[in-house]
């Protein structure tokens, strides 16, 4: 494996996915010359990326510098948007504006199609346990420069993590509120500990605390009639945040376990 020369850095991932989308393009097909389902995904694709830019701009707008942000990849129905943040500050900025951005756009989106959005941000340090790679044949954002990707554990992780969120939720990956739950000034966010599961591939088979975030005067829209199992929006309606000391008690304990009996590696994220 070639040396890695880079000086470490953390990069968030923030997944915008469409939720309900197959069964949403099988009933509207309609009869002129496109489906009627188009319009609708013309609109995610058009209207996210936007938002977003929005949000950050917001966010941002009493601070010196904004990060670089943009859309990293698009996989079927899912906007995922790259972020290189240069604090933890700006780490916390960036997810207060990716909330903002999936929590109102699920409102957009739902009043106008059945459709709901679901968020999962993630981050990953890059250092050993990570890496960038760039790949020459394909052009990047700027094209006199080649494609960046990132390859690792930790970015893997949040792909099998986006899927344990639901409607109108933004999942969180371990690292990061282990980040932010640090903070002293939280801006009003805070973390609901809602179970875990085994994610494959994901802390050697062991499983995988599961956070939603959420801001405490911009909660999510709940529904009655959402499944009754679902364990996240159970834990949004009784408003039940884990304490700040406690999350960082309990994810501590995760790491060592994880490190010591199954040298995983695992590290948080620094700047």
């Amino acid at each position: 494996m070639p040396e890695n020369t880079e000086q470490p850095a953390v990069v968030m991932f923030m997944s915008v996915d469409l939720a309900g989308s197959t069964a949403f393009k099988s009933q509207a097909q309609g009869d002129g010359e496109g489906p009627e389902w188009l319009e609708a995904f013309e609109a995610f694709f058009r209207e996210v990326p936007l938002i977003m830019m929005g949000q950050i701009a917001a966010a941002f707008a009493q601070e010196e510098e904004v990060p670089r942000t943009g859309v990293w990849k698009v996989i079927g129905d899912e906007i995922i948007f790259i972020a290189h943040p240069n604090s933890v500050r700006e780490a916390q900025l960036l997810t207060v504006a990716f909330y903002h951005t999936v929590v109102n756009y699920d409102r957009k989106i739902f009043e106008r199609w059945p459709l709901r959005i679901k968020g999962c941000i993630w981050a990953a340090q890059i250092s050993h346990r990570n890496r960038k790679i760039e790949i020459p044949e394909m052009l990047g954002a700027d094209t006199n420069q080649a494609y960046e990707d990132y390859l690792g554990p930790d970015v893997d992780t949040g792909f099998r993590l986006a899927a344990c969120g639901g409607r109108g939720q933004v999942i969180i990956s371990s690292n990061l509120v282990q980040l932010l739950a640090g903070i002293e000034k939280s801006k009003g966010m805070q973390f609901h500990y809602v179970g875990r599961k085994v994610l494959k591939g994901v802390y050697s088979g062991r499983p995988y605390p599961l956070f939603l975030m959420t801001i405490a005067d911009q909660m999510p829209e709940t529904w009655e009639w959402e499944p009754e199992d679902d364990k996240g929006l159970e834990q949004l309606r009784k408003n039940a945040p884990m304490a700040p000391e406690e999350i960082l008690d309990f994810l501590a304990r995760i790491r060592n376990y994880l490190n010591h009996m199954c040298h995983s590696g695992i590290e948080w994220l620094k700047f």
